[in-house]
């Protein structure tokens, strides 16, 4: 049973005090042995103060202001983490942190060098009315066009679950602060000759 001894997991929050205790108990639940890196980008509520309740030696809270962007977020979390694969999984836990030994898999077993989880492919599930049409299709333009990019076929660009090696993701070096930050790691991963992977999710609407 795999016990992420060697994950780091980044969650990246804003205004997320009613749901990251739940999702932080969650994902030491799921990988007892991983480490957890919270990044508070710049909460107007008591976020970082929840996330800090919980006393282990694995779980590390960052906070600053003024709010500065998930993919400024998810950045901060790549430079403090010190295991040598890291995840990001969403404060809300539409994503499952139970799935999080499904998804590190890949790499685990030399198959990825980073890995997307997508709501699109075979094996996937959704809960009905969790994602708009608005939603869907912003997806739907936003891989597409990552896609065409890279050469390659990605089916969901925008979900907030995914996994990499750390040096790798050193190597990509993406700079985009906002959710471009994304579509920049495929594309230049991909510009890199890195391999990625999609792996199926079941889905939750917050």
């Amino acid at each position: 049973m795999y016990d992420g001894k060697n994950l780091s997991v980044i969650i990246a929050v804003y205004n997320e005090e009613g749901n990251i205790l739940n999702t932080i108990k969650r994902v030491l639940k799921a990988v007892p042995k991983a480490e957890i890196v919270v990044v508070d980008d710049g909460s107007r509520d008591k976020t970082a103060s929840v996330a800090k309740s919980i006393k282990s030696k694995n779980i590390k809270v960052i906070f600053y202001k003024p709010n500065k962007g998930k993919g400024y977020a998810i950045r901060v979390g790549v430079d403090n983490a010190k295991r040598n694969i890291q995840a990001q999984l969403d404060a809300d836990s539409q994503f499952p942190p139970e799935e999080l030994p499904r998804l590190v898999d890949p790499i685990m077993k030399g198959k990825a060098d980073v890995v997307f989880a997508s709501r699109f492919v075979k094996g996937s599930t959704m809960q009905k009315g969790s994602l708009t049409r608005m939603r869907r299709l912003a997806n739907f333009v936003v891989s597409g066009f990552t896609s065409l990019l890279c050469a390659k076929r990605f089916t969901d660009v925008n979900a907030g679950f995914k996994d990499w090696k750390s040096d790798v993701i050193k190597d990509i070096d993406f700079q985009c602060r906002h959710f471009g930050y994304e579509p920049e790691i495929a594309i230049k991963g991909i510009e890199k000759g890195y391999k990625f992977i999609e792996v199926p999710v079941n889905y939750k609407g917050r």
